[in-house]
């Protein structure tokens, strides 16, 4: 195949595994890579705030104090969900979201490991 056509001949070969498998990364890294899915939209980091000021929220509790119609509220609360980091009872018809304090502390542990690795270290041998 030429280089710069745009597609590749075996993309598992240089892209990794497809969407959606747990080929040859690790567990903690595919769940991280999820919460920064999630975390990558400003609708959703507003949303994520707005969960914390008013806990146990319905999604159109959520529409009212947002700019977003509740379809797009709906999707985001949906990915939020998916990844982790929100969790939803429901009450009726009506389903209440709320952060969930155990997902966050899980991601939070999991970027602090990650950007750890990557951090160098303070070993004065290495300040020349």
């Amino acid at each position: 195949m030429e280089s710069g056509s745009g597609s590749c001949a075996a993309p598992e070969a240089c892209c990794g595994p497809a969407k959606g498998s747990s080929g040859r990364f690790e567990d903690a890294d595919e769940r991280l890579a999820a919460v920064f899915r999630a975390l990558a939209h400003p609708a959703r980091l507003a949303i994520l705030r707005q969960l914390a000021d008013h806990p146990a929220s319905c999604c159109g509790d959520v529409v009212k104090a947002s700019p977003f119609a509740q379809s797009t509220v709906s999707q985001h609360l949906q990915a939020l969900k998916e990844a982790g980091l929100v969790t939803c009872v429901i009450k009726g018809r009506c389903c209440h979201y709320s952060v969930d304090p155990d997902g966050l502390r899980l991601a939070d542990g999991l970027a602090r490991s990650f950007f750890d690795v990557l951090t160098p270290s303070a070993d004065p041998a290495l300040q020349g």
